[in-house]
């Protein structure tokens, strides 16, 4: 922008201030006057005669605030000041001043701006200069605001210079008319009663010449071409000139309203050849002007008086002038008579009598339509206003051009509109709006009160009226037709019975149909935007508008104008309209998810209950790793709506009890569908999706969503492996719930299954959790009937606990129970023995009703829930459906999962040589005394040291506490209510210890700490503290909190999944402690765990550590169970079931107790094996595997190559390696129990009995032998008992070696163990006062000796024979032959034996130990001597000898023993030689069964017979002998060569 000279400010100031009026410079101080005079000066400073300069630019005012200035600078001329101000307001711009000074300025040759002066005359030309400060707007709305202010300068320019032109043209137009009225009308509008603005003619077909003013400034001719036709039509057929019209332009000169336009005929003789058109606007002047003064209106008025007879000087007459006087000149000189006459009577009559009155009058062309509206002062509102004006424009393609009010001082107003029609040819229904104002302004609640008699009846229309109608505001009366109102109160009546927000779509009937209206009720308050809006965007709708309105304390209606999303048709929606009106509420109200899956219900044209089952599969597929979002689920499903219905319609056909016709076959016609339509999904992503929904349809074996649990919470239950990509392992089965308000998990290992239910804090991947905690819970079950389970929920409404934690609580619990209600909704029940399928459930699974729920994190008050839902069901298993409730074993009270855990410590100490029970042992731990875990672990022994803790509050630290003192104070501790480590005392703290919050910024340390935890710092956060406690060098760490501590190196923190602990967590290989107990779960990774083993510290795992808990659980249940169904015959009440529950507890408690010791026992003979029986344990993995038992890498277990490296480096497995296989071994070995004989066995009722405590196995020992579980607790004690005391290797090895499944080896063993009293050997092994690794070996040679016995039996049992019926044959032969050992066993055997109870006694065996060992192994092949001798019925004796003989003869028996003696190197070498020494046993056994006679004459003459054939294998043999160790192909040939012999 150029500059100007700035002496010319000092003039320019001086005319803004000359020209101003008071009040236009306040707020103007001299920085503002000096900043717009120089912003003037720059847009005048250079001109060109006849053009406009125009600047506009932004600036901060004096308050600093962002402005907008403009400056136009023009020729002198009229109409600039009103034209600029009106194109300013055109644009929406506030004016907040404006100055117009107009000064005498001098340019020179090229329009610089040289001199100026405020006095006229003084210099050359007289310019504007006008100056403006609005409102700030956009630079794009700057730009387009410049433009309009050229073009508006541009039309004053032309209608101010070409008026005198106007005025001639006019004049001709006026002389071109017949003298009369209209002539005379002409020329007094020439004569100032006009401002005339444009003029033109229209010849032919719309030649355009003679353009002048505003018709030359603009292309567009001032009438259309249609009306250019009709205004030719007009004259044509006689009309009168001029023909008077409205423009829809709007003068952009002067005033913004529409041009008055004048138009009349051009003719040639008695042909129109055009037309003469001017365009202005009435004067002020003009419009004032009495009726009886203007042309042609005057006349109108004369004859109007003199046709009704009124006298001028009369009251009829002059109301008749009056009226004509205040109605509008402009538009009254414009009717036919006809209207004019319509119109002034009734304004007269409206006077004397104000009411509410409609009348429309159209234009002489058509195009328009005026609109009087009069009504009484009074009710005349912006509201109303708007009202009218909204009904008006409901006529088809009906606009507002302009409206004006007119009050005077009488009783009644008039508003005026100007209606445009696109459409000429649309009729104005006069009638009908002048009824519904009648209604708008004074009829609304009878009218109102009939539309609700007619669609309801007139007491119901009468009731609503009376509790609604007072409460609608005047705003709504007069927006709404009285029909909507009407559907409002029977809404909100709806409303208000529900209980719940009411939704109701309306169609825009006068819009197109991508729109439509949504009016939602809501009881109360209004409604937040942000909470309504969302939901209506997820359903697939703009939000164009929304208009509220109060309704008093009653309610609030929120009316939105919508659109659906890509301008779909609204049309479809209302086939549908109460499907989507229930489900927009459902949302609204919280019923429902609100997310992008309900535009598949408008979009995609799906149901709401299908799209309720898509979201929930999402929400399932999500749990278990599917990354795709929501937006990418809809669009897939959207996108191939036809799949996904296809999808929804295959699930109805599964499991709507009410379809009808062959299930089978609708499911293979939808999969076919489904499948045909995958074909042609191109996107890789969506045909992922549209499978994984098909395949979990496909996986659901029973669902409740069509039962009315379904109401509250859905239910799937799944076939876990029918689910591509689950994440291992896999569970038995797993129930998914889905509801709005809470969602949960539930899986299974197995039919018969436990394990507590969580409260997780994991919305998106707690199956995640869950999972993990069940794979934990499966091997931890080993030691009890119910393999592993878990269960999970995430409530998904909480309050926020920080502001009431009561209703967080209450939630919680309703989300819990509701979780409880939805899983049993779905579950088998048991009624009179009987299986009884749920209601409304189809079956796909056969029974399944065991169904047992515990305590887990955040639910340990809960058991008495579950239980009472289980009761109120009537479920089969009443309270024992959830352990641990007010009736049942308290854990804490018990300290029953504590002491077990306290078990497996005892034992790595013993295996130390430490008794921590009377020794000192320094204790760190995370946990604090209130706790079940860590408060009563700490109290099992009053010799340890507790140095140091932590939980999630505070840190204790006593560098060196008195034990006896510290136990007491622990004790009093525990015993609070609620109590903390800041409650302990600190009197009895040692010196330099202390308690410390965990929230202060660092922590001070004393020598004595330091010294304790082996560090220097003498000041540590409190994070770096709690590490510096978890390395400290201690004898125990101490696991009983929730969290995870311990990890291994290579291990991430994301990966261990306990972000809480991320800070505190430390690596396994910094950890300095000696013995590590998890009392807790989870406080250690499993690589953690293997690491801590392989570096010399002690550890086990902790589904081994803490298993007493859901042990004692297990219990629980299965005594309920026994006691309910004698309380459910009549033979029990409640109080005394309930008294013999708490009289046992010190019993249940020593049953699990000892399971927790053989565990720990099992692992340490297991681990005494070192890596002398890597091959076994590798086979024994392999075994595993195949058998889908087994995931090594989901286990933590190591490949074959790093075994092998072990093995070299003589590392065997760790106790935590070794528990993962001690557990999966009790699993397999219970499953082949199950399967087997054992259960019906009258022989293992005593095993029955034993798994109950004494006093109720006394009292109900028919309940227990009756036990619906019976099979399941036969197979577990059994199987349990067998790993523990035979180790992991010797049953699977037996199975594999004699080709038999591992059932008849259990079965072996509970003939073995009964056969040779092997409980009375090891309760003496266990009771002997001998060091643990002597206990140890002794154990592990009961087993070896044992596994031989069992081998006989498997070899020569017979099918289908009971464990009575074998101990029956069995026991007389073996205790006959036990009896004559001496005289049977040949010398070499008797050496062997007694070599053998030698090495037994330089072990530390105990003399009586020894010979019982020693007299088992010299019956070696007793069982098959004795099966033989029971078959034959022969002399066992006699048997025996001819046994031993041909043995000796042959040298058999010194083969026989040598096989037995190998060690094998590898699997294979192991089955050679298994088979070799059963062969050696078995052709002695069967040539002895061909004999006439089997004893020892019978043998001594075949040897006899065959003497040089026996000499000859007896060479072998004693060359073998003397060949030194032999193998295993010396003893093949030898075995082969015996064969061929004793076949002979």
């Amino acid at each position: 922008m150029a500059s100007a000279d700035p002496k010319l400010a000092k003039p320019l100031l001086a005319a803004i201030l000359a020209r101003t009026l008071p009040g236009e410079i306040d707020g103007f101080g001299k920085d503002a006057q000096a900043q717009a005079v120089e912003f003037m000066l720059a847009t005048a400073a250079n001109r060109s005669s006849g053009k406009s300069n125009i600047a506009v630019d932004t600036f901060a005012d004096a308050s600093g605030r962002l402005a907008m200035r403009v400056a136009l600078i023009n020729d002198d001329m009229p109409f600039l000041v009103d034209s600029v101000a009106a194109a300013l307001a055109s644009a929406n711009v506030a004016i907040e001043r404006l100055i117009h000074p107009v000064v005498d300025v001098e340019r020179d040759a090229s329009g610089t701006l040289t001199a100026l002066s405020d006095k006229r005359g003084s210099t050359g030309k007289r310019e504007s200069f006008i100056y403006v400060e609005t409102s700030r707007i956009d630079a794009k709305e700057r730009r387009a605001l410049a433009d309009s202010l050229a073009a508006v300068l541009e039309d004053v320019r032309c209608a101010v210079t070409d008026w005198r032109k106007m005025q001639g043209a006019m004049s001709e137009d006026a002389d071109s008319l017949p003298e009369g009225e209209g002539a005379a009308l002409m020329r007094w509008f020439m004569d100032g009663a006009m401002t005339v603005l444009a003029h033109e003619r229209i010849i032919g077909d719309g030649v355009r010449e003679a353009r002048l003013g505003l018709a030359r400034s603009s292309e567009t001719a001032l009438l259309s071409e249609e009306s250019v036709t009709r205004a030719r039509s007009f004259f044509a057929e006689g009309g009168q000139a001029p023909l008077i019209l409205k423009s829809s332009r709007v003068s952009t000169v002067h005033r913004a309203v529409q041009l008055d336009i004048l138009v009349v005929p051009v003719r040639d003789g008695d042909k129109i050849k055009g037309l003469g058109v001017t365009g202005g606007l009435w004067t002020s002047n003009a419009l004032a002007t009495p009726p009886e003064r203007i042309p042609l209106l005057r006349t109108q008025l004369s004859d109007l008086l003199t046709r009704y007879g009124f006298d001028p000087s009369g009251h009829a007459g002059k109301a008749m002038s009056h009226a004509l006087t205040s109605l509008p000149h402009d538009l009254l000189v414009s009717f036919s008579r006809a209207d004019l006459e319509r119109v002034t009577l009734t304004a007269m009559s409206l006077t004397d009598r104000p009411r509410p009155k409609l009348l429309a009058v159209r234009s002489a062309l058509g195009r328009h339509v005026f609109v009087f509206v009069w009504l009484p002062r009074d009710e005349i509102s912006t509201g109303l206003r708007r009202a009218i004006e909204a009904m008006l424009t409901e006529t088809k393609g009906a606009s507002v051009l302009g409206w004006s009010i007119g009050l005077e001082d009488g009783g009644i107003g008039l508003l005026r509109y100007l209606l445009d029609l696109e459409d000429r040819s649309v009729e104005i229904d006069e009638s009908a709006l002048d009824r519904r104002l009648q209604l708008m302004v004074r009829g609304w609640e009878p009218a109102v009160e009939a539309e609700l008699a007619r669609v309801a009846d007139e007491k119901r229309a009468a009731a609503l009226m009376e509790r609604y109608a007072a409460a609608f505001p005047q705003s709504h009366r007069v927006a709404y037709p009285v029909g909507e109102a009407a559907q409002d109160m029977i809404s909100l009546l709806a409303m208000e019975r529900d209980h719940s927000r009411i939704s109701r779509l309306i169609a825009d009937a006068d819009k197109d149909d991508s729109t439509l209206s949504l009016k939602v009720y809501n009881a109360g308050g209004a409604m937040p935007l942000s909470d309504i809006v969302p939901v209506l965007e997820n359903f697939g709708f703009n939000v164009i508008e929304q208009v509220p309105t109060a309704l008093g304390e009653i309610a609030h209606i929120h009316d939105f104008h919508l659109g659906l999303r890509g301008g779909a048709a609204t049309a479809p929606l209302f086939a549908r309209k109460e499907v989507i009106e229930t489900a927009l509420t459902q949302v609204i109200d919280g019923k429902a998810e609100n997310d992008a899956f309900n535009q598949l219900i408008t979009i995609a044209g799906l149901e709401p209950q299908a799209v309720v089952w898509l979201r929930a599969w999402h929400r399932y597929l999500r749990q278990t790793g599917l990354n795709y979002g929501v937006p990418t689920i809809v669009a897939a499903l959207g996108n191939n709506a036809g799949i996904a219905r296809a999808i929804v319609s295959l699930f109805t056909a599964l499991h709507d009890p009410a379809f009808a016709g062959d299930r089978a076959a609708a499911a293979v016609k939808l999969d076919e569908e489904i499948k045909a339509g995958l074909a042609k999904v191109a996107a890789a992503d969506e045909d992922r999706i549209l499978r994984l929904m098909q395949a979990v349809v496909k996986a659901t074996l029973r669902t409740n969503a069509f039962a009315p649990a379904s109401k509250e919470a859905l239910a799937f239950k799944l076939d876990s492996s029918k689910v591509p990509g689950l994440p291992a392992p896999l569970p038995w089965r797993e129930i998914f719930v889905y509801s709005p308000r809470v969602e949960g998990i539930h899986l299974r290992a197995g039919p018969v299954a436990r394990g507590g239910l969580r409260w997780s804090d994991r919305r998106d991947d707690f199956r995640t959790e869950i999972l993990g905690l069940m794979k934990a819970q499966r091997v931890k079950n080993a030691v009890i009937v119910p393999t592993g389970a878990k269960g999970g929920f995430y409530p998904k409404r909480l309050p926020d606990m920080r502001v009431d934690r009561d209703a967080w609580l209450a939630e919680g619990t309703e989300s819990y129970r509701i979780f409880i209600r939805t899983l049993l909704s779905i579950t088998d029940n048991l009624v009179d023995n009987k299986v009884v399928h749920p209601d409304s459930v189809v079956i796909r699974d056969g029974d399944d009703p065991y169904f047992v729920v515990a305590a887990d994190k955040g639910t340990a008050t809960f058991s008495d829930v579950a239980n009472a839902i289980a009761l109120e069901r009537g479920f089969w298993l009443g309270d024992a459906f959830a352990s641990g409730g007010s009736v049942g074993y308290d854990h804490k009270a018990m300290g029953i999962t504590a002491k077990g855990g306290w078990v497996s410590v005892q034992r790595h100490f013993a295996e130390m040589g430490i008794d921590v029970q009377k020794e000192p042992v320094t204790v760190a731990g995370v946990g604090d005394m209130s706790g079940d875990v860590f408060g009563n672990g700490m109290l099992l022994s009053k010799a340890i040291k507790l140095v140091a803790a932590f939980d999630h509050r505070h840190i204790f630290l006593d560098p060196n506490p008195d034990p006896a003192a510290s136990w007491k104070e622990r004790q009093r501790l525990f015993n609070l209510p609620r109590s903390s480590w800041a409650d302990y005392d600190a009197k009895l703290i040692s010196k330099g210890g202390g308690v410390f919050a965990r929230s202060e910024k660092e922590i001070k340390l004393s020598p004595e700490v330091r010294a304790l935890l082996g560090v220097e710092d003498g000041v540590m956060e409190p994070a770096a503290l709690m590490k510096a406690i978890l390395k400290a060098e201690v004898g125990l760490i101490w696991f009983g909190g929730i969290g995870t501590y311990l990890k291994y190196a290579s291990e991430a923190n994301v990966e261990v999944g306990d972000p809480a602990n991320d800070a505190i967590r430390i690596n396994a290989q910094d950890l300095r402690a000696k013995v590590i107990g998890e009392g807790a779960n989870l406080g250690v990774t499993q690589a953690a765990r293997i690491a801590f083993g392989l570096k010399g510290g002690r550890i086990n795992t902790d589904f081994i550590d803490n298993s007493a808990g859901v042990d004692c659980s297990d219990n629980e249940v299965n005594i309920k169970i026994a006691l309910n169904a004698e309380m459910a015959a009549g033979r029990l009440k409640i109080e005394p079931r309930n008294t013999l529950l708490a009289s046992m507890t010190d019993e249940v408690a020593d049953l699990v107790l000892e399971d927790n010791r053989m565990q720990t026992l099992a692992l340490s003979i297991a681990e005494s094996g070192g890596a002398g029986g890597f091959p076994a344990v590798v086979r024994l993995m392999e075994i595993f595997e195949s058998q889908g038992r087994l995931d090594r890498a989901v286990e933590g277990l190591e490949g074959y190559d790093e075994y092998l490296r072990r093995e070299a480096e003589g590392h065997g497995l760790t106790r935590p390696e070794l528990a993962v296989l001690l557990s999966t071994a009790k699993l397999a070995a219970q499953d082949a129990a199950e399967d087997g004989p054992l259960a019906g066995d009258s022989a293992m009722d005593g095993e029955l009995l034993a798994a109950f405590p004494k006093p109720m196995a006394d009292a109900h020992r028919d309940a227990i032998l009756s036990h619906r579980l019976r099979p399941q607790i036969i197979a577990t004690k059994l199987a349990n008992r067998m790993i523990n005391r035979m180790g992991m290797l010797h049953p699977f090895e037996l199975a594999e070696e004699e080709g038999c499944t591992l059932g008849v080896v259990t079965e072996a063993f509970a003939i073995a163990e009964r056969l040779f009293d092997l409980p009375a050997l090891w309760a003496e092994i266990d009771e002997a006062k001998i060091p643990e690794a002597t206990r140890i070996m002794l154990f592990q040679q009961v087993a070896v000796e044992t596994r031989a016995h069992m081998a006989d039996m498997i070899r020569n049992g017979k099918e289908g024979r009971s464990v009575g019926a074998a101990i029956s044959d069995y026991a007389p032969v073996i205790e006959e032959l036990s009896a004559a050992r001496k005289e049977l066993l040949t010398p070499d055997v008797t050496a062997q034996t007694e070599a053998y109870g030698e090495k037994l006694s330089v072990g530390g065996a105990p003399a009586k130990l020894v010979a019982k060992l020693v007299r088992i192994a010299q019956l070696d092949g007793a069982i098959g001597l004795a099966a033989l001798a029971t078959e034959r019925k022969a002399d066992a004796k006699a048997l025996t000898k001819a046994f031993v003989l041909l043995g000796d003869a042959l040298g058999l028996g010194w083969a026989q023993n040598s096989a037995m003696q190998m060690d094998p190197k590898d699997p294979w070498e192991r089955l050679l030689v298994a088979g070799l020494a059963r062969d050696f046993q078995a052709m002695r056994l069967d040539f002895l069964r061909r004999q006439k006679a089997m004893d020892a004459d019978a043998v001594t003459a075949w040897i006899g017979k065959h003497t040089d054939r026996v000499a000859m294998f007896r060479s072998m043999i004693d060359r073998a002998r003397r060949g030194g160790l032999p193998t295993p192909a010396m003893l093949a040939q030898i075995a082969g060569q015996a064969r061929t012999l004793l076949g002979r």
